[in-house]
């Protein structure tokens, strides 16, 4: 009897689900019929409804749906600012007939229960279907790169000035970048979903970006590594107003770990508008140097003065030339000369914590302080020495005959100068010890003689002159007789005019240098 129940319930079951599958198959059969040639109700495209349409309908409806899309605004944003294009220049692309074939089939591909549950389920629910769209993505990511300045900011380094011998220190600030994949994907996602014929705005995916040297790093800055001062004539005031003007022109530089610094490019151009003024420098007329004025004459000076502190400093020196004579204002082997951009003074911070320069010109001297953390030990010391290794005679004087002064008066033109093969050497201490002895820099000054004017000009015999004057007054006096007001007799003749002379030529408060725009 249990086995008979059993056996009616599994047939009955059986019976059940054929009858569904028939139905089912009659349901989607019949839709199919009946909608033949139209897309099933219930279906959108996009914004579009298309139900009930044929493929040809449908097509020209979505067709006039996306009609001017190519004109909608993209707009990329941040706190910053805003970066719009259009949807034609990112190429946009969408394919209506794809998109209509996408509705068509919807309840007609798969089996016949996938196709009859999508059939079915339009009665409950829209199918809302998002045609393939597309934009070429590496447009954007070149235009996200190169076009939107307004929305980035780059980071700003902190920074550090000197004001009433006083260090301030500035803070830094974040810069903010747009992380350009993860932008570009935001509107690839706008792009799956259901399109609503409207201008797109997106929130760009950024990054902060701290800057490379804050607040701390310059707080580090507390010693004097070293300084220099070298003396000049402030009574020339062309000269004084070049040594102010690249001494300003250098002073508050500041020079990370790593950076090198070049004199010649920041105290250049040598032109009035750059501050500087005609004054003497030493240029080559192809066989040796002449003085003649020029912009910033002096210049070197500056160059030379930065040269010792950065010595002092043991800071690393890059490029250095010794002038080609000798100057007054250090000792030998301690100058740089500048000249163009073929002989420069470099130096790189080769220090692990950033330094400050400081510089200043007047009232006769000029004078550089290098700022920095200094890490050398306090009972450590050093001293500079000098050593001459060869010396060169600058041999007899030049004589120039010179008629415009008198026979036997003799003029100098130019100096003498003493060549000199040099070698300077770092002494370092330790308590006072020697122990340690470098050799820094050898420098080598050509030998020049001096030019002397010598006068060819005949000296008249101004005795025999006067002999012959005084004879025509008294023959003139007898002839005539006549006196003057008051019943005086008039001698009087005009004296004989001597030969004007030039006065000596200055002789220049600075040695001769390497032809440069300043020196």
């Amino acid at each position: 009897m249990k086995l008979r129940m059993k056996r009616f319930i599994g047939v009955f079951v059986l019976f059940l689900m054929m009858g569904f599958g028939v139905s089912s198959a009659c349901n989607v059969a019949l839709a199919e019929k009946s909608d033949k040639q139209t897309i099933h109700a219930g279906v959108y495209l996009d914004g579009v409804y298309v139900g009930g349409l044929t493929k040809e309908e449908a097509m020209e409806e979505y067709d006039d749906y996306i009609n001017g899309v190519e004109d909608l605004k993209v707009t990329i944003s941040t706190v910053q600012g805003t970066y719009s294009t259009t949807l034609a220049d990112l190429d946009v692309k969408v394919s209506v007939e794809n998109a209509v074939d996408q509705a068509y089939n919807y309840g007609r591909r798969g089996n016949i229960l996938s196709r009859f549950k999508e059939i079915k389920g339009l009665e409950e629910e829209n199918a809302i279907l998002v045609p393939d769209k597309s934009f070429d993505k590496e447009i954007l990511k070149e235009k996200l790169a190169t076009e939107t300045a307004e929305l980035v900011t780059e980071p700003e380094n902190a920074s550090i000035t000197r004001s009433n011998g006083e260090f301030v220190v500035h803070p830094g600030k974040t810069g903010v970048t747009i992380k350009v994949d993860e932008t570009v994907a935001l509107l690839e996602k706008v792009f799956e979903e259901e399109w609503k014929q409207e201008d797109i705005e997106i929130k760009a995916v950024v990054e902060e970006k701290e800057p490379q040297y804050t607040e701390e790093d310059f707080y580090a800055i507390d010693s004097v590594l070293g300084q220099a001062v070298t003396d000049y004539n402030p009574g020339n005031s062309a000269r004084s107003q070049n040594l102010a003007t690249g001494a300003s022109k250098i002073s508050g530089t500041v020079l990370m770990p790593g950076e090198q610094f070049s004199v010649y490019d920041t105290v250049a151009p040598f032109t009035e508008e750059n501050g500087y003024a005609n004054a003497g420098q030493y240029v080559s007329n192809g066989e040796e140097l002449e003085l003649v004025d020029g912009l910033g004459g002096g210049i070197c000076q500056v160059s030379t003065t930065l040269y010792n502190a950065v010595l002092k400093s043991e800071l690393q020196v890059d490029e250095r030339y010794p002038h080609s004579l000798t100057v007054s204002y250090v000792k030998l082997g301690m100058d740089a000369a500048i000249a163009g951009d073929y002989m420069d003074f470099k130096f790189t911070n080769s220090t692990e914590y950033p330094i400050y320069i400081e510089g200043y010109a007047g009232g006769g001297s000029i004078s550089f302080a290098v700022y920095g953390h200094d890490t050398r030990p306090s009972n450590r010391t050093i001293s500079f020495e000098s050593k001459v290794i060869e010396t060169y005679e600058p041999g007899e004087p030049e004589e120039i005959e010179d008629p415009e002064l008198e026979k036997g008066e003799k003029k100098t033109e130019q100096n003498a100068y003493t060549g000199y093969y040099v070698e300077v050497w770092k002494h370092v201490y330790v308590d006072g010890v020697e122990v340690e002895c470098v050799k820094v820099a050898p420098s080598k000054y050509n030998a020049q003689a001096a030019k002397v004017r010598i006068g060819t000009k005949k000296v008249k015999d101004k005795d025999k002159n006067k002999d012959k004057d005084k004879k025509d007054d008294e023959e003139t006096t007898e002839g005539t007789g006549d006196a003057t007001e008051g019943g005086e007799t008039d001698t009087s003749t005009e004296a004989p005019t001597e030969a004007a002379t030039e006065a000596p030529a200055e002789v220049p408060e600075e040695t001769p240098t390497e032809p440069t725009e300043g020196e």
